[in-house]
């Protein structure tokens, strides 16, 4: 029996693509609109080598990477992405997500059975493509969780309740000004956007930190 299935949703200037189930040998591509690039640089090396010391990934691999107005989510499986200009490819393992890009066509493929992977953020045809704050909340423990941000953008990867009303997995809503918690029917993600700019410096430590658990690995083709 097949069981992969994609979810579509949108809401003001944001959509979702979340493919579930997806069989190994599954593929889709990155091929999003060109951004203002701001690129990891020095200066975020610095910052890294100051918070992780050695650093365990290769430093010039990371200076390929500018900031993106969407957020990709490797909710469950084994994945790896190949871009066709670069000889080396990445994997990454459930909980990997990225806020950075290369430039050119990636693909995506699933390296096992029963994966699933969330892309959301800026609607690729909005004439303007700001980069907006985001976090992947891990909801592992407790199913409970209660948004960082009132008015911020939530879409979980599993159902919910939030604010007494039932959102299907996938959905993008919005947080309530006064607090509600949203109660996850499993263990799952929380994206999470808010309306304050992209902060790379952020970014850089949270990426660089899934290099070092190695959720994140680079390999030679």
């Amino acid at each position: 029996m097949k069981n992969e299935y994609t979810i579509n949703d949108s809401l003001d200037h944001l959509t979702v693509l979340y493919h579930r189930g997806c069989p190994q040998g599954f593929k889709f591509f990155g091929d999003d609109p060109e951004e203002h690039k701001e690129y990891i640089k020095d200066e975020h090396i610095d910052l890294l080598q100051s918070t992780f010391g050695d650093i365990p990934f290769p430093v010039d691999f990371l200076r390929r990477f500018y900031a993106h107005s969407r957020c990709l989510v490797f909710t469950n499986g084994m994945w790896m992405s190949e871009t066709a200009k670069y000889s080396q490819y990445l994997r990454y393992r459930p909980g990997a997500n990225l806020s950075f890009r290369v430039s050119g066509l990636t693909r995506f493929t699933s390296l096992t059975e029963n994966s699933s992977a969330l892309c959301v953020g800026i609607d690729p045809d909005a004439k303007k493509m700001p980069c907006l704050r985001r976090f992947v909340h891990v909801i592992d423990v407790n199913t409970v969780f209660q948004p960082q941000y009132p008015h911020s953008y939530l879409i979980p990867t599993e159902n919910c309740v939030y604010g007494g009303k039932e959102i299907k997995e996938g959905s993008i809503i919005r947080s309530h000004h006064d607090p509600h918690t949203a109660i996850l029917e499993k263990k799952g993600y929380i994206i999470e956007y808010a309306e304050e700019p992209f902060t790379i410096e952020e970014a850089v430590l949270n990426y660089a930190g899934q290099w070092f658990t190695k959720h994140i690995e680079v390999f030679d083709r």
